[in-house]
């Protein structure tokens, strides 16, 4: 009787110890794909498709004491550019811009209706929950690789800001 307690004692510890590598495992899943170097840090970038078109979604943090500039992002997907289209006398006219630029110690959204990036002659098919390869291009800080997650319904973004209310 007291080998058959033991081991059930055992698979329930072995039990609860792959359960706890689990949840890090998840948890670590939804950061994996933020970036942070030196003087930049990529938090939560994403991708939405909207009519054959696709726009790139993130927050940039300047680190450093030097104002830096987004001057370019470039992916093997498709054509890709960065964009404003802030509200301008109640019009959110979009033009394409030739950088973003992100002050010392601040950060920068890009997001709809305001910076962003924006995928044209997508080469293949964005789907949910697929990874995205690109390379940004700082004035300061070089290139920088990232990943950005397809997030058509939002779930992605909703969860981690979900994940960051009150900070």
């Amino acid at each position: 009787m007291k080998f058959v307690c033991s081991q059930q004692k055992e698979i329930k510890m072995k039990s609860k110890i792959i359960l706890f590598l689990i949840l890090i495992f998840v948890s670590n899943i939804s950061s994996a794909h933020d970036v942070q170097t030196d003087k930049i840090n990529i938090n939560h970038p994403y991708v939405k498709t909207i009519d054959n078109k696709a726009y790139g979604y993130m927050k940039i943090v300047n680190k450093s004491t030097d104002v830096d500039r987004l001057i370019g992002i470039d992916v093997s997907f498709a054509k890709s550019g960065l964009y404003d289209a802030h509200m301008h006398d109640g019009d959110s006219p979009m033009k394409k811009i030739d950088y973003v630029e992100i002050p010392p110690q601040k950060a920068i959204t890009l997001k709809q209706d305001s910076y962003h990036i924006m995928f044209s002659n997508l080469i293949i098919e964005v789907i949910e929950d697929m990874m995205l390869e690109a390379k940004l291009t700082f004035e300061k800080s070089g290139i920088i690789k990232i990943a950005f997650i397809v997030d058509n319904d939002d779930s992605y973004i909703k969860k981690i800001e979900k994940e960051h209310e009150g900070h």
